[in-house]
């Protein structure tokens, strides 16, 4: 199999991360053709053309080398040689970004279809797809909408549709007169009015926020479930060793082995056919504990998602290669989805 990964490096600052642990692993398996290509290089690529410049891994590969991989990205490739594309590119997605690997689906699979993912980030998407299984939520734009459901729950999480590792979600509560607006890098703001609010958490004029219902119980942690293709690999909690509301590796989230309930189970199985009939096929589930101490689910990360490697870290058992075993049927599998934009003839 011919396998082409995309994603940034420098992105990445720690070895143990899911994305190096990924391309280490990957390097190895004599079996697989691993090939690299740089985010930004995507753009390099003429529209409708399947010649692309990429790099290919193989062997041993050290961090510091995987950090630097943009730099040997000069083997020429046609898509059409290359059986499988995993999309490992951390949101937010630059503008024309899924536009132009949309143009890619014509030559060549991919795990998470770039055509139906531009429908999977829109801001309604999860709330369409999971309403019985997330907090209260309401979707807007307007800012006095916005408030009048902050008046109705008192504390709110507001999500900006395009991000992770929790860059895009803010805290907001009303203190000392002000509305207190906390994300976990920029700290705390305060704002006199709500429009102010809107303004600083929206990153363009208009742009849709996802507002819920703020759950107690982050002490709790926060649990992700990780799914391929249907299949649930495992679980575990993200815990903040400082007991921040925000439990993201990417902040000072501590991970342990969790058990998965019967009641995430059934949110799973009731809501990865919308994912899967888009040609979704890596999710990893994000549930956090209500007051009554049911888990619900906060997120359903489509596409790049961590947890393979950390999963085989707390378990002990071969996760990154059932991955891999899953990616090379995967790659052979007939195309079997109609919403999918196929081959080229």
């Amino acid at each position: 199999m011919k396998l082409l990964a995309i994603c940034d490096p420098t992105r990445y600052d720690r070895p143990p991360l899911d994305v190096p642990t990924f391309y280490q692993r990957l390097s190895e398996k004599k079996q697989i053709d691993f090939f690299h290509i740089p985010s930004d290089r995507v753009f390099d690529n003429r529209p409708y053309s399947p010649h692309i410049q990429v790099a290919s891994v193989s062997g041993e590969l050290s961090y510091e080398r995987f950090l630097k991989l943009g730099n040997f990205a000069h083997y020429s490739i046609s898509l059409e040689e290359i059986d499988l594309i995993f999309c490992r590119t951390l949101k937010p997605f630059p503008p024309g970004y899924l536009d132009q690997l949309q143009n890619w689906e014509k030559f060549v699979k991919f795990v998470n279809s770039p055509t139906t993912k531009k429908e999977q980030i829109q801001a309604d998407f999860l709330l369409k797809v999971a309403r019985p299984f997330i907090p209260n939520t309401i979707i807007t734009a307007d800012w006095q909408e916005a408030l009048n459901f902050f008046t109705q729950n008192k504390i709110l999480v507001a999500k900006q549709a395009n991000s992770c590792g929790g860059r895009g979600v803010f805290k907001i509560e009303y203190r000392g007169g002000k509305f207190q607006v906390d994300n976990f890098l920029a700290g705390v703001r305060e704002f006199a009015h709500f429009s102010d609010v809107m303004n600083y958490m929206q990153r363009l004029p208009g742009d849709p926020l996802i507002f819920m219902q703020y759950l107690s119980r982050v002490d709790a942690g926060d649990k992700r479930i990780v799914v391929v293709d249907g299949e649930i690999y495992g679980a575990y909690i993200r815990r903040s060793a400082s007991g921040h509301w925000i439990n993201n590796v990417s902040g000072d989230g501590q991970c342990f082995l969790a058990k998965i309930t019967f009641e995430e189970k059934e949110a799973i199985a009731a809501t990865v056919g919308a994912y899967r009939d888009r040609g979704l096929h890596t999710l990893g589930y994000d549930f956090l504990m209500d007051e009554t101490g049911t888990w619900r689910i906060s997120e359903i990360n489509a596409g790049n998602i961590g947890g393979f490697a950390r999963l085989e870290l707390l378990t002990g058992q071969p996760i990154m290669d059932r991955l891999f075993a899953w990616l090379t049927e995967f790659a052979h599998r007939p195309q079997e989805n109609p919403r999918i934009a196929l081959r080229a003839s």
